[in-house]
Formats: C-alpha cells, structure tokens, sequence
C-alpha cells in the first residue's frame, strides 16, 4: 500500500485503517465511505488514482490532497523569537505543526528583520503556508506605516501566497476613541490591499487578531470588519472552535490561538489550530 497523508489528525488516521479493513472484506462499494469518514481531505478538493483487488500485496492505493487540512495544528512566533532555525522548524512539523504564522513588526519595536529568513526556513523545513502578523504602532500615520512594512515585507521575501494578520489586543496601544481605532484599522487595511494579494483568496490577503475582551472595548464592538478572516485567542488548551461565541459581527472563525508560551524545539510558540 502506498499513502500519501498531509497531516491527517490521529483519530481519522484509526479510522480510515478499520474502514480500509472492512474495504478489503466487503468490496469497492465501502470506499466512498472510508473516505468521507476518515476526513482526509475535508472541504477540499481530493484527486484518487486506485489500482485495486482482494490481494493486499496487490493493492496499491494513492490519496492526495490538495490544499491544507482542517483541523491542523499550527504555531505562532512571535519577533522576539529572533532567527529560528530550519531544524527548529523541522521539529515542529515533527511533532504535529503544519503551518506558522509570524511576527512581522513589533509595535515600538520596528521591523522583524528575521521575519524573511524565518519563513524562508519554515518552507525549507516541509512547512509550506506561513503567514505574518503586524503588531501596529498605533502612534503612527495607518497609511504611512502600512506602506513601510508591506514594502519591508516585499523586499524580505515575506509575502509570497500569505496572509497578513492585524493583531488588535492591547488597549493602552490603541486610542480611548473607539471611532477613531476604527479608523485607523480600516485606512491600515486598505492600504495593504493596495499594495498586496498575492494570497489568492477572494475574500482578500488581510486577518484579524482578536478576542472579545479586546475587541470590544478597542472597537466598541463594531461589526464592519466581519467580513475578514478571525483568528481568535481563548487559551482553553482545546484545539477546536467548539469555545467560540460571536462577536464583532463574526459567527465563525479561521483560526484558533488555543494555548500560550510553550517552548519547544528550542523556540517558544504559541500553538493554533483551524
């Protein structure tokens, strides 16, 4: 038998084998049902080539899937993690972590200048989406400083096929107007849109980082930026979105930061899941 799994989550990995099993014992008919059963390629498009008979030896059966999983499990870093190695990231996906999401600016703290050669080892290392996130200097002109980083993150070699996330926590970072944070992150969106989508999604290249305890009193809960990506924090230890309760105009969200600070791999990550 010959398999081809991207990151197939332990259980439908069981799964599929007792339904394989039953496939060998009960005919072709049981294998639309392995399948989708199994969950191998969830909301995605599969390609399946099979060659099959009764004999095990003479089986030979090919899954492949075609754009990423749901129900991965993934990592964050942020800028202070500094230059992580390609064996640092060959350990994460080692150890169950397909894609990355990294900090690209650090409020105050300027430009990542690690942010390219991360990705760039990240993608060496077999983990092929890495996305960057943009933590604002909120004391600076949205466009202006939008236009710096996306220009910084062209000339790193950062934005190939990504997403761009906006981290929007912190309220001594932000402004006691919530109509002005508005505002601000509205212009700070359109000015990357302008100037990058690269990531080929139709709803566009730019995310958002939020929870509701911070959400609500930076943006007074306004609900205009619902129709971006969310990825949301709620540290519950629980890789699922079964915790997650609407605000902001989201119903559902693409990304979950279910637990903080961990070290491994001689880094420190913050693990996500979608």
């Amino acid at each position: 038998l010959i398999f081809s799994f991207f990151l197939m989550p332990f259980k439908s990995f069981l799964l599929f084998f007792s339904h394989f099993f039953f496939f060998f014992l009960f005919g072709r008919s049981t294998l639309s049902f392995v399948l989708s059963e199994a969950h191998l390629c969830p909301s995605y498009t599969f390609v399946l080539t099979a060659k099959m008979s009764r004999s095990l030896v003479a089986s030979l059966f090919l899954c492949l899937c075609i754009g990423s999983a749901v129900g991965e499990l993934g990592f964050d870093l942020s800028y202070f993690q500094g230059d992580v190695s390609q064996s640092s990231f060959s350990c994460l996906l080692s150890n169950g972590y397909g894609f990355g999401i990294i900090e690209a600016t650090a409020g105050t703290g300027g430009f990542n200048p690690y942010v390219g050669s991360d990705i760039s080892n990240a993608h060496a290392a077999g983990i092929p989406n890495v996305d960057v996130y943009i933590f604002p200097d909120t004391n600076q002109d949205a466009s202006s400083s939008m236009t710096t980083i996306i220009n910084q993150l062209k000339s790193a070699g950062a934005l190939s096929k990504n997403m761009i996330w906006m981290d929007i926590e912190g309220t001594e970072y932000w402004s006691s107007s919530c109509s002005a944070n508005q505002q601000w992150l509205a212009t700070a969106i359109n000015t990357i849109k302008g100037m990058y989508n690269g990531c080929g999604l139709a709803s566009g290249c730019v995310g958002i980082y939020a929870s509701a305890s911070q959400w609500n009193p930076i943006m007074c809960g306004t609900t205009q930026f619902s129709g971006y990506q969310l990825w949301y924090a709620h540290y519950d230890g629980n890789p699922s979105f079964s915790d997650f309760s609407s605000f902001g105009g989201w119903t559902k969200p693409n990304i979950k930061q279910y637990q903080g600070t961990t070290n491994i791999c001689s880094t420190s990550i913050d693990k996500d899941y979608y």
